[in-house]
């Protein structure tokens, strides 16, 4: 099974990798197709190069499910790195180079939004997940909120994944680096499933209850500031 960090069980990298970037993409209705073919067919390959040149860790195809957030993106791709240094220097045009791509015959067209920079905070490897939740927020207490993730949500979730208690496949958190202000989010998790189905079932919240030592309300008191859904179409490194 190919599984990705995250957003992503990173079981295999624990101890190793450290950051990841996630760089949201919109392509048009009509290049869809060719898009996923080639991204799936060849740019996957030219990722597992970067991989096998030790370049970076992982890499993943992501596609949005529905239309959340107030955009037009629908595509992400997230690369798995050891160091930030990595992750700013990946070595595509070398690993193109040594399979004997041409960029212009697999090239995708799709229009950049924006990418991401993350560092690993903690995480529950798990496995089988197919889908992830991706929650942003932006906590008032970070400190606070990435202590009580590690120390009260963490155990929690690792006992349910380990028991096979609910849905939930693998979890994690990670603080981001890049871009940040006041209009920008600071923290992300995520929660891993087999389906968008157990997923939609957990964004339902009627029956949830914090747990009574948690001081969440206080840490980030308006919750997360958005809850998207993602599918793994592809990912190379995570096996």
């Amino acid at each position: 099974m190919k599984k990705l960090f995250l957003f992503i069980a990173m079981s295999t990298f624990i101890g190793h990798a450290q950051y990841f970037s996630v760089t949201y993409v919109e392509v048009a209705k009509e290049n869809i197709e060719d898009f996923e073919r080639r991204e799936m067919d060849y740019w996957a390959n030219v990722a597992q190069q970067n991989i096998t040149k030790n370049k970076q860790l992982g890499w993943a195809l992501m596609k949005k499910f529905g239309t959340a957030g107030n955009n037009n993106i629908n595509y992400a791709f997230v690369n798995v790195h050891a160091t930030i240094n990595d992750n700013l220097n990946s070595g595509w045009a070398e690993s193109l180079k040594s399979l004997g791509y041409n960029s212009q015959d697999i090239s995708t067209d799709y229009v950049v939004y924006e990418t991401h920079f993350y560092k690993i905070q903690d995480m529950v490897q798990g496995k089988d997940a197919k889908v992830w939740i991706w929650n942003y927020a932006k906590p008032k207490n970070l400190k606070g909120f990435l202590n009580e993730n590690k120390q009260i949500w963490k155990p929690i979730h690792a006992k349910n994944i380990k028991s096979n208690s609910n849905s939930m496949k693998d979890w994690g958190i990670a603080t981001k680096i890049y871009p940040s202000g006041n209009d920008e989010t600071s923290v992300m998790t995520w929660d891993g499933f087999d389906s968008v189905e157990e997923a939609l079932k957990t964004l339902d919240l009627s029956d949830w209850i914090a747990p009574k030592n948690s001081k969440m309300g206080e840490y980030d008191p308006d919750g997360f500031s958005l809850r998207v859904i993602w599918e793994q179409l592809k990912s190379v490194g995570f096996e």
